[in-house]
């Protein structure tokens, strides 16, 4: 089966007291949730606080929930759930609770005993990320397992796409497709209900490894700008800010009073677009009451503009059928391929389903499959919900459960319950750490990408000690410890993100294994390993497989210039997929370069070392190409030096070539001349002859002077001239 058609609508309605206004923002608080003294009211208000970095509230919300339980089966479960958000705020450590590993883990030890999933799933993503040399790993990876499969029973989204997560890799359990798609298909279909009757919030993939440059994230003080351009009267700003305060994307939180006061700006000026989504509202209830006629209106007048969400909004009216409006199949099959051919995602779904079924059209699966791909193509959810079901019943295409598995999960990554998770945890940052690693943390263990690279790089980078058993980083315990431990964590979850194709994270466990960062694992041979398995204490048939082929041996990673080069050489062959991949691919041919000039770990090659500096260059085009420039001219001289002769053969040569010693006199005169100029520079000048040693008389006048002892006395002081 597939989804109802049906418009894109968000989860639920964000009440206007809780986002932001034009002019700033409002309060977080919840007036309602303070008045209510049910514990999950309490837990809900505690929670909040939480998120909002308000501690002192937390912890008084989470007193109330606690005074609030009974005894009762609903009492147990909501003072379960009291204990695990108090073990979550210990672990990361507010305001007057400080951090303590081991009291969260048995606040979450003893609320999952009383059966809460999410206290389950937590202990599970402590099982599987903690990293203790002194404990055996097995038995670490065996209780995640145990605790996630426990959670995944409940229902736990988390859980069921942990272990689906864990299926489809291997991880800890045995790799099986098909239980795998079992697990995640529960989850996908729940969200591919809400995504088919609407649109969740969408949230942004934010890597934080990139350079807040390269994030596609806008900032407030663009936003006041836009804001402005908007009210000033520019229709296409005003359709812009309006269609992000719907969705909810880019920056601009989820606001149907604000998308609908600047949809109306644009609409005013028959702006086809705004016309359209304004449909959408009244058509959905989006911040206004329903009413489909005023819906078919905006459509009709963003239609008579092809516009394609009007004629997409014109098929679902003329395919439901209204008061106004009779059903009319073929009419709803026109304006759907309308839409779709404009290239609009909801058009080519909705298409897609009325191929599948054969309503209002023959059916053709091969056409709806198309249809379907190209809707998925543009990230649309339900047809990707659609496509997986089809791969894993072979209809209209082979059956493939890998293919299927794909895609169901990655309807579950887009889900309230990660989108949510990613919002908070983006909105906590740099400023709470530890809070976002929390977040990131859990999205990790369910398998989502980006969150394990992110959490890997919070690790990394030493923001967060999250994970840290002991104290943190004081007199009493070293930095380095914590240094260390925190690189072995990292390690995990970029290796886990890089099996997932990570070009970021696969170039960074190069750098592990170049500098001897991280840890290592080996099997230690037991001396005993087949003596308890022989006879009749052997192991029966049907039981757990045991493990006889020695223990995990955890050691520090040493330099292994070898395992650094496959990485680089894995993450410059990556095809670029993205815009923000362009860098690290262009890294890890630069790295690659630099490996092939200087012989590290492989035989030394110049002309491969030059095609992958230059290949750094045509990958990223945009980047900062001055040390590549640096490192080519680096290689010339590198070049050169190399394909001189050796220092005997060039003497030999030298002094065969009457060349040379021609060149060699030419040199010795100049320097000869050079010396010669510079002593006669330095010859001191030759005095003048007087008149009278050339012979010349003396004149009377002079002679007179010269006679007359007084002449100088009595020279007047003026000369007359007579």
């Amino acid at each position: 089966k597939v989804p109802p058609l049906q418009l894109p609508l968000p989860l639920e309605a964000t009440s206007a007291e809780e986002e932001e206004l034009v002019a700033g923002d409002s309060d977080d608080r919840d007036p309602a949730a303070d008045q209510d003294s049910s514990p999950q009211a309490s837990l809900r208000s505690a929670s909040t606080a939480f998120h909002r970095g308000r501690d002192s509230d937390a912890l008084a919300h989470l007193k109330a929930c606690f005074e609030a339980t009974g005894d009762d089966k609903a009492g147990i479960s909501a003072k379960a759930a009291c204990m695990t958000a108090y073990g979550e705020m210990q672990l990361v450590g507010i305001e007057g609770l400080p951090r303590n590993y081991t009291a969260a883990l048995e606040l979450f030890q003893e609320a999952a005993d009383l059966g809460d999933p999410d206290a389950q799933y937590n202990l599970g993503m402590l099982y599987g990320s903690s990293h203790s040399p002194s404990e055996d790993s097995r038995w670490q990876e065996a209780q995640a397992v145990l605790h996630f499969y426990a959670a995944s029973t409940a229902g736990h989204p988390g859980a069921l796409m942990a272990m689906g997560y864990r299926h489809m890799q291997g991880y800890g359990v045995p790799k099986a497709c098909t239980t795998a798609a079992l697990n995640y298909i529960d989850v996908a279909k729940r969200i591919a209900n809400v995504y088919s009757a609407g649109m969740p919030q969408a949230v942004e993939l934010i890597r934080l490894n990139l350079h807040h440059k390269d994030r596609k994230v806008i900032s407030s003080s663009e936003m006041n700008l836009f804001v402005q351009i908007a009210t000033s009267g520019d229709t296409t700003v005003a359709y812009a800010i309006g269609k992000r305060y719907l969705l909810g994307i880019e920056g601009f939180r989820q606001d149907y009073r604000k998308a609908k006061h600047y949809l109306r700006l644009a609409a005013n000026r028959n702006h086809p677009g705004a016309l359209a989504l304004l449909g959408y509202m009244y058509c959905l209830g989006l911040g206004t009451p329903v009413n489909l006629e005023t819906a078919y209106s905006y459509f009709v007048s963003a239609a008579s503009q092809n516009d394609p969400l009007g004629h997409n909004g014109l098929g679902y009216i003329y395919f439901r059928g209204t008061s106004a409006q009779a059903r009319n199949l073929r009419l709803a099959f026109h304006h759907f391929n309308e839409s779709a051919f404009g290239g609009s995602s909801d058009g080519m779904f909705n298409l897609a389903s009325m191929y599948l079924t054969g309503t209002g059209a023959d059916q053709n699966f091969q056409r709806a499959v198309l249809h379907y791909t190209q809707a998925l193509d543009r990230g649309h959810t339900p047809a990707a919900y659609s496509l997986a079901v089809m791969h894993l019943n072979g209809i209209g295409t082979v059956r493939d459960c890998g293919i299927a598995v794909n895609l169901l999960k990655k309807v579950c990554e887009r889900g309230e319950w990660v989108s949510s998770k990613l919002v908070d945890a983006y909105e906590h940052g740099e400023q709470r750490p530890d809070r976002a690693a929390l977040l990131f943390l859990k999205l990790a263990e369910a398998g989502h990408e980006v969150a394990q690279m992110n959490v890997a790089h919070i690790l990394d980078s030493g923001l967060s000690d999250l994970l840290y058993p002991g104290p943190q980083a004081n007199e009493e315990s070293p930095a380095e410890d914590n240094r260390v431990h925190s690189k072995a964590l990292a390690q995990r979850f970029y290796e886990l993100s890089a099996e997932q194709g990570s070009a970021s994270s696969e170039l960074r466990l190069g750098d592990y294994a170049y500098y001897g960062w991280g840890t290592s694992a080996s099997l230690r041979e037991t001396e005993d390993e087949e003596s308890d398995l022989s006879g009749d204490g052997g192991a029966e048939e049907g039981l757990l497989p045991t493990f006889d082929e020695g223990e995990l041996e955890l050691r520090p990673q040493p330099i292994d210039y070898e395992a650094a080069l496959a990485r680089y050489r894995k993450t410059a062959d990556m095809t670029v997929t993205g815009e923000w991949m362009q860098a690290f691919v262009a890294r890890g041919s630069f790295n690659l370069g630099f490996m092939y000039q200087f012989g590290l770990g492989v035989s030394q090659d110049l002309n491969l070392a030059k095609q992958h500096y230059h290949r750094c260059r045509e990958v990223d085009p945009s980047g900062i190409h001055t040390p590549v420039t640096m490192v080519l001219m680096t290689l010339g001289a590198h070049i050169f030096m190399l394909r001189l002769p050796s220092r005997e053969v060039l003497i030999g040569r030298l002094a065969q070539d009457v060349r040379v010693h021609v060149a060699v006199l030419h040199l010795a005169a100049i320097i000869i001349l050079i010396v010669v100029r510079m002593r006669f520079a330095r010859a001191p000048p030759r005095p003048r002859s007087s008149r009278r040693q050339t012979g010349v008389p003396a004149s009377p006048a002079h002679s007179g002077a010269a006679a007359s002892p007084g002449a100088e006395r009595e020279r007047p002081d003026h000369f007359h001239l007579h």
